[in-house]
């Protein structure tokens, strides 16, 4: 019987995953060299969607200082999306402490109770500098079964809140992403309500810097934009995205149903 790839990848979630790279990783502390290493893995914890890496133990060139104690699997409770510091652990192993030039990472290595990680120390993203060969990375390294694909359309897109029109558009950009819904990209012209700017920030592995706004009167940050995407997210470049989960969207004249996510 056919299986939904989704359902396949899903039903893995639970369990300690991992892969290789063939990417050159480097990792600072504090402009300090804490790993220089092509033999990283990516490591997805239990009920995680998201990787980190982990780097041999023999590439650390820091100090490592135990952090207090051995963590359980059970004491994370619940899913992990990616606002959730990898810090928070959900497989038995010991934490570390990070010392590079003086600066500290707290309990920035994990060390997994697992045989096949045994020589590995997973490595807090949020707690260094990054880079993949010579680009740095943010929010978290990209997963190589996830991905984003951004096309050009000609659908009439009209974004509706409890009856009025914030924003409609007949030239789209539709990003779609491993896993969430279709978000519609429109052009700034093309929203029809006054949006104040936010002090909301958020980080996208893919995207970059999100910048979030709200309707004059309305919802805080309904809608948000990337000013300075990375690469792979270029053709979205101030275009203005609603949240699908809080507002009503028309496509084609058909409303959708709101999907389901960790932001509904």
């Amino acid at each position: 019987m056919a299986v939904k790839m989704a359902d396949l990848l899903g039903s893995t979630l639970d369990t300690l995953r991992y892969q290789p790279t063939a990417k050159r990783i480097r990792v600072c502390l504090g402009g300090e060299p804490v790993a220089d290493t092509s033999a990283a893995i990516l490591v997805w914890e239990p009920r995680r969607p998201v990787p980190t890496y982990a780097v041999p133990r023999s590439a650390l060139t820091a100090q490592l200082v135990p952090a207090g104690g051995d963590v359980g699997d059970d004491e994370i409770p619940g899913f992990l999306d990616p606002s959730v510091p990898f810090t928070a652990h959900t497989c038995p192993g010991t934490s570390f402490d990070v010392i590079a030039g003086g600066e500290s990472g707290a309990a920035a290595a994990f060390r997994p109770d697992d045989p096949e990680l045994a020589d590995y120390l997973i490595l807090d993203f949020a707690s260094f500098e990054w880079r993949e060969e010579d680009e740095p990375i943010v929010a978290h390294p990209h997963d190589p079964f996830h991905r984003i694909d951004i096309r050009r359309s000609r659908r009439r897109i009209r974004i509706e809140l409890d009856g009025t029109v914030l924003a409609e558009s007949s030239s789209p950009m539709l990003l779609f992403e491993t896993g969430l819904p279709t978000r519609h990209y429109l052009p700034r012209t093309d929203v029809t309500v006054p949006l104040d700017v936010s002090n909301a920030v958020t980080y996208c592995a893919y995207k970059g810097r999100a910048t979030y706004y709200s309707p004059v009167g309305g919802p805080a940050d309904l809608a948000w934009s990337y000013h300075e995407p990375l690469i792979d997210a270029v053709q979205v470049r101030d275009h203005v995205c609603f949240f699908d989960e809080r507002v009503d969207v028309f496509v084609d004249g058909e409303r959708m149903e709101r999907p389901v996510t960790p932001w509904s």
